[in-house]
């Protein structure tokens, strides 16, 4: 599989679990989300603006976490653009730059070192409405924090007949 397929398989809109594990105060949050994944082409002006060179393309993911009841909501967005070179560009708040892989089990790895915590996240599909995540945080001064989710793509509804 190439990386543009594998982003394309990406594309579309989720629902999402996600478990969170701070191991240093050895607490566990849950919490569910809307996930909408948007492919990015590699002449999409949000592409070019934050890789001006070399680009195959990016994702840009939406979140709305207002079907997790009890839980204050919470929406935001960031795009990841990939580079033919292996490089990952990440912009939210702030503009994150580091590298991908795309392993032989077809499972994409992404690294994200900043000053104070390196980030790698694991990203595979058992199926291809099925996509499943894990986040692994270092900070330089404490325990690590994991993360797993699963993501199940919202298919739309079947027309009657």
């Amino acid at each position: 599989m190439e990386i543009q397929d594998f982003l394309e398989l990406c594309s579309g809109k989720w629902f999402s679990q996600r478990t969170h594990y701070n191991l240093a105060g050895q607490k566990v949050d849950n919490s569910k989300a809307d996930l909408s994944i948007e492919l990015l082409s590699a002449d999409d002006p949000i592409v070019k603006q934050i890789c001006a060179h070399n680009a195959l393309g990016g994702l840009k993911s939406t979140w709305d976490t207002s079907v997790d009841w009890g839980k204050d909501k919470q929406i935001g967005s960031f795009v990841l653009v990939f580079s033919e070179q292996g490089h990952l560009f990440s912009q939210g708040k702030s503009l994150l730059k580091g590298f991908y892989t795309l392993e032989q089990e077809e499972m994409l790895v992404l690294k994200v070192e900043t000053d104070n915590q390196e980030i790698e996240e694991r990203i595979w599909f058992p199926s291809p409405n099925l996509r499943l995540r894990t986040t692994v945080v270092k900070m330089n001064q404490g325990i690590p924090q994991t993360t797993f989710y699963s993501e199940i793509r919202k298919l739309p509804p079947k027309p009657t007949t």
